[in-house]
């Protein structure tokens, strides 16, 4: 689940696939995970001081295709399957729902070397 600036983008980007007909066959898999940090801070949450992990995230989707209504690939040739993106978990209503409450916020492709899959 998202929300925030990733829910926008996550609803963007299904929006623009849909309007050009294009599905994703093929599973995008988690090839590793990190968590980077972890803070707790409950201090204001009508100000954004709510509770966050930072987690680096290495996706692989050397599997995964995305093909146009007629089933052809529109996936460059030159498509990393491997790459990493670090999220910012936070849970906006940590005092009443501090297990389930978290939800993606945010997401950044990291420029590093892949994981390996």
């Amino acid at each position: 689940m998202a929300t925030s600036t990733q829910l926008t983008a996550d609803q963007r980007l299904v929006e623009n696939e849909r309007s050009k007909k294009l599905t994703q066959v093929g599973d995008t898999r988690l090839a590793k995970t990190s968590v980077e940090n972890v803070n707790l801070d409950n201090s204001d949450p009508k100000a954004g001081n709510v509770p966050t992990v930072t987690v680096d995230v290495c996706w692989d989707v050397s599997d995964a295709d995305l093909v146009d209504a007629s089933g052809k690939s529109v996936v460059s040739p030159n498509r990393a399957d491997l790459g990493w993106t670090r999220f910012i978990v936070a849970n906006y209503h940590f005092r009443t729902d501090p297990l389930t409450g978290w939800r993606v916020a945010s997401g950044e492709d990291l420029q590093q070397p892949p994981c390996k899959a």
